[in-house]
C-alpha cells in the first residue's frame, strides 16, 4: 500500500515509527560508552587483523610459521577478552560507588539524586552536594560554637549576679528557645499548695513584653502537663502556655515538658514555633526534657538554700538583739545606724540594691561583739591597749558570722570595714580612701554620729551642733568628705522639719 501525498496511507492509518533513532553519545550511560570504546579499540582492530591473517597472510605461510602466528593471534584474542572482563569488573565497582554515594546523599539530604546524566557526571554532582552539605554543617558547627561561647559568658554573668536564680532562669528559657528554633518560651511554677501555675519568666523573639496570666492545673496545654506530669507536643495558642489573651496569635507548634522533683511537678517549661507546620520532634522533646530536669533541680536547691539562709538570718538577728541586750545603753543603736545609712545613701544617689544592703549592714554591724568578753564589752572606764586590741576584733568576728550566708556577702564586707578610716589609720586592715567599700564609708559616718548623739557610761551625748562639728573635723581623716557632705544635708533637712513642727505646735 503506497503512502498518500499527505503522509498517510491510502487507508488513513498513521505511518510506521522508525525502528531506531540516533542518540547523542554524551547522553549514554557510562557502561555503554565503555563498551563502545572497548569495541573500537579492541574488537574491531582484532577482527581486521584476523581477516587480514586469514585472507592475505595465511595462504602464503606454510609449516611452523603458520602455527606460531596462529598462536599469536589466539593469544591476542584471549588477552582482549581478559581485558574486557577486567574492565567490566572495574566498571561494576564504579557503579557500586556511584550507588553508595547516591544513597548517602538521599539519606542525609532527603532529596532524590538526579540520574538523568552519566555516572561520572552523577558522581561529580553527588560529591559536589556532599561537599556543599559538609560546608553547611561546618557553618552550623561554627554558629553553635559562637552560641555556646555567648551562652557561657551570659551564664557566668548570671551566676555572679546578686539577682540569684531569676536571671539564670531567664537566660535558660531564652537560649533553649533559640537553640530549638522557637519564637516564644515560658516557664511556669506551681504556686505553693495552690492548684495554680504562675508565670516565672517568658521570652519572645521580637523582644516585646507580653502580658502573662495565672493558670489552673489542668487548664490549657501547660496546665494539663503540670497535672499529668507528662510532656506534650501539640498545636495551640500562646494562651495555652501562660501568655495572656492580649498576646494571642494563631495556633503555634507547642512543646511542653514538666519540671519534676521527687515525683512532684513543680512547674512547666514551654516553647512555641509560630509556624504550626514546623512541629517539634522527639529529639526536641528529649533535649527540652533534660533542660527541664536540670531547671527543676536548680529551683529545688535554690529553695532549700533560701530556707537555710532564712533560718540562719533569723538566728543572726537574734544574736544582734542579744548584743544590744548586753549593752542597755546602746538599745536601738543598730536600728538607728541602719536608718541613717539609708538616708545618706539616698542623698548620694546610691543604687537601690546597695541601699537595701546598707540597711542590713546597719542592723548587723556590731554583731561581732557577741564574741567579746563581758568584762571588756561592758567596762565603764577606758580600755587598756590590750583590751582595745581585743575589742577591735569584733568587726572580724562579725564578718565570720555573716559570711556563710551567701546573700549577706556584701553585708559581711561592710561589717568588716566599718571601722576603717579614710586616711588609712583604722582597723582591721588599714584600708585607705577608695580601698574602703563605699557602703562601709557610709556605715562609719552613721555609726559615729549615733555614738556621738547618745549617752554612754563614760560620757554624755553631744548636741546636734557639736556632733556636726565633730563630723566636719573628721572629714578627710576618719570620714569620706563626700559622705559627710551628704549626711550634713540630711541633718539640715531634719532640722528644718523639726523647726517646722515646732512652729506649727506654737501657732496652735
Amino acid at each position: 500500500m503506497k503512502p498518500s501525498a499527505g503522509g498517510r496511507t491510502s487507508s488513513g492509518s498513521a505511518p510506521r515509527r522508525q525502528a531506531f533513532r540516533l542518540v547523542s553519545l554524551k547522553d549514554e550511560r557510562l557502561t555503554s560508552k565503555v563498551t563502545l570504546a572497548f569495541g573500537f579499540m579492541s574488537f574491531i582492530p582484532l577482527l581486521l587483523v584476523f581477516w587480514a591473517f586469514m585472507t592475505l597472510i595465511r595462504p602464503n605461510l606454510r609449516g611452523p610459521a603458520e602455527e606460531q602466528l596462529s598462536l599469536v593471534i589466539v593469544g591476542i584474542i584471549g588477552s582482549v577478552f581478559v581485558g574486557y572482563f577486567v574492565l567490566k569488573w572495574t566498571m561494576g565497582e564504579v557503579m557500586r560507588l556511584v550507588q553508595q554515594a547516591r544513597t548517602v546523599v538521599e539519606k542525609q539530604i532527603g532529596e532524590p539524586v538526579d540520574t538523568s546524566g552519566n555516572e561520572i557526571g552523577e558522581l561529580a554532582k553527588t560529591f559536589n552536594r556532599i561537599t556543599h552539605e559538609l560546608e553547611h554543617k561546618i557553618e552550623q558547627l561554627e554558629s553553635s560554637r559562637t552560641l555556646i561561647k555567648r551562652l557561657l559568658a551570659r551564664i557566668g554573668t548570671a551566676i555572679v549576679s546578686h539577682e540569684g536564680i531569676d536571671n539564670l532562669l531567664e537566660l535558660i528559657v531564652e537560649n533553649a528557645s533559640t537553640a530549638l528554633e522557637a519564637q516564644m518560651g515560658s516557664l511556669l511554677l506551681v504556686d505553693g499548695d495552690k492548684p495554680e501555675l504562675v508565670v516565672k519568666t517568658t521570652w519572645t523573639a521580637d523582644g516585646q513584653a507580653h502580658e502573662v496570666q495565672r493558670m489552673q492545673l489542668g487548664e490549657g496545654i501547660a496546665g494539663w502537663v503540670a497535672k499529668e506530669g507528662s510532656s506534650m507536643r501539640a498545636n495551640g495558642s500562646p494562651t495555652a502556655v501562660g501568655f495572656a489573651k492580649a498576646s494571642e496569635r494563631k495556633d503555634c507548634a507547642v512543646l511542653c515538658v514538666p519540671l519534676i522533683i521527687r515525683d512532684k511537678t513543680i512547674g512547666v517549661l514551654s516553647l512555641l514555633r509560630e509556624d504550626p507546620k514546623r512541629a517539634f520532634g522527639e529529639d526536641d522533646e528529649l533535649v527540652l526534657g533534660n533542660i527541664g530536669s536540670q531547671i527543676a533541680v536548680a529551683i529545688e536547691n535554690y529553695r532549700l538554700n533560701l530556707d537555710i539562709e532564712h533560718t540562719y538570718f533569723e538566728t543572726i538577728m537574734a544574736l544582734a538583739l542579744a548584743v544590744e541586750a548586753k549593752e542597755p545603753h546602746t538599745a536601738g543603736h543598730s536600728k538607728r545606724v541602719g536608718f541613717y545609712a539609708v538616708k545618706i545613701a539616698e542623698e548620694m544617689g546610691v543604687e537601690e540594691d546597695t541601699t537595701k544592703i546598707l540597711k542590713h549592714a546597719g542592723l548587723l554591724h556590731d554583731i561581732g561583739k557577741i564574741g567579746i568578753k563581758d568584762d571588756i564589752l561592758l567596762k565603764a572606764g577606758p580600755l587598756t591597749p590590750e583590751e582595745w586590741r581585743v575589742m577591735q576584733q569584733h568587726s572580724v568576728i562579725g564578718e565570720a558570722i555573716l559570711k556563710p550566708v551567701r546573700s549577706l556577702t556584701k553585708v559581711a564586707e561592710m561589717v568588716r570595714c566599718h571601722h576603717e578610716w579614710y586616711d588609712g589609720s583604722g582597723y582591721p586592715d588599714g584600708l585607705k580612701a577608695d580601698q574602703i567599700p563605699l557602703g562601709a564609708r557610709v556605715l562609719t559616718v552613721a555609726d559615729s554620729y549615733d555614738a556621738m548623739s547618745t549617752d554612754r557610761p563614760y560620757r554624755k551625748r553631744l548636741t546636734l551642733e557639736e556632733a556636726k562639728s565633730e563630723l566636719r573635723k573628721g572629714a578627710g581623716k576618719q570620714f569620706d568628705p563626700r559622705v559627710i557632705d551628704a549626711f550634713l544635708k540630711v541633718l539640715s533637712e531634719k532640722e528644718q522639719r523639726l523647726a517646722g513642727v515646732k512652729a506649727d505646735s506654737q501657732a496652735s
